[in-house]
């Protein structure tokens, strides 16, 4: 396969069921979507819809019970240095400084020092990091700490980027700013991103495509085309284009949340407990 070509993720009629202590739990069933090389693709929907299961899969993590789950036409058998992995966790090596982090893949790979230490430093440059690179991760903010795994995910010349909620655990500034780095750095490498979150604005401002998930078992419900240009500005967020397409993934993941929380739930907790409780608290109406 030629180079440009490479980083093309496929999924076809994919389901898993785990078992545990003889219970049995389908995650995801008959799923089925597609990456194209350079393309940054978004998952989306409810808590527990197998989201981060696809992910893993395409990471080599788990095993599909049921269809085919290939990157660049070949069956995933494991982990593969051609997928990095970033996750919400910051995963640093707390021992090596931010720079020796950044070289870790590079020398599992056994490349020499002498070409390590330029190829972290170039990276941790693109990412503004290059000042910190003698400092420890105890030592950073959690925004930096996050840029630094993403750097050390892209060292390795990955052909994919899996990321599983990579800005979940930051604050709302600075998870703004982590999307225009995230974006600018993607567009520099143009490599494959498969990319789950829970945020809806996020997955628009990033993405060019974004699959919803149903409720589980997950399947895919749509798939919708991102038509915003690059590259992304912060100022797109208020465009009628960008709300649009806000109102229409809220209008989808918010039938999805209501599946997976329960018929009781949608024959009435929304409307409240169906009597006055009052200041007095419910033991005085039960």
């Amino acid at each position: 396969m030629s180079e440009q070509l490479r980083g093309a993720i496929s999924i076809s009629d994919l389901g898993v069921i785990f078992n545990s202590g003889g219970n049995t739990l389908q995650a995801v069933s008959s799923a089925t979507m597609d990456v194209k090389p350079g393309e940054f693709v978004s998952l989306i929907g409810p808590s527990g819809c197998g989201k981060s299961t696809l992910l893993n899969i395409v990471a080599g993590f788990v095993n599909p019970t049921s269809g085919n789950a290939l990157v660049d036409g070949a069956a995933i058998k494991g982990p593969g240095s051609d997928r990095g992995v970033v996750f919400q966790q910051y995963s640093l090596f707390p021992w090596l400084s931010v720079r020796r982090n950044v070289e870790f893949g590079l020398k599992m790979k056994g490349i020499p020092a002498a070409q390590r230490v330029p190829q972290a430093r170039t990276l941790l440059g693109l990412a503004g990091l290059l000042a910190f690179e003698n400092h420890y991760p105890d030592q950073l903010s959690g925004g930096m700490k996050q840029r630094v795994g993403i750097v050390r995910a892209l060292a390795t010349s990955p052909q994919v980027l899996l990321m599983d909620e990579p800005f979940g655990a930051l604050d709302a500034q600075t998870r703004v700013v982590m999307q225009e780095i995230l974006t600018n750095m993607w567009q520099q490498f143009r490599i494959s991103v498969l990319f789950v979150t829970h945020d809806i604005e996020e997955s628009i401002f990033l993405s060019d495509k974004i699959y919803v998930m149903t409720a589980r078992p997950g399947r895919i419900k749509a798939e919708i085309t991102v038509p915003l240009p690059r590259p992304r500005k912060p100022e797109m967020t208020y465009t009628p284009e960008f709300i649009g397409l806000v109102q229409q993934l809220k209008a989808l993941i918010r039938e999805e949340s209501l599946a997976a929380m329960g018929s009781e739930l949608k024959d009435g907790g929304l409307s409240g407990f169906g009597m006055e409780v009052g200041p007095q608290g419910v033991e005085k109406v039960v």
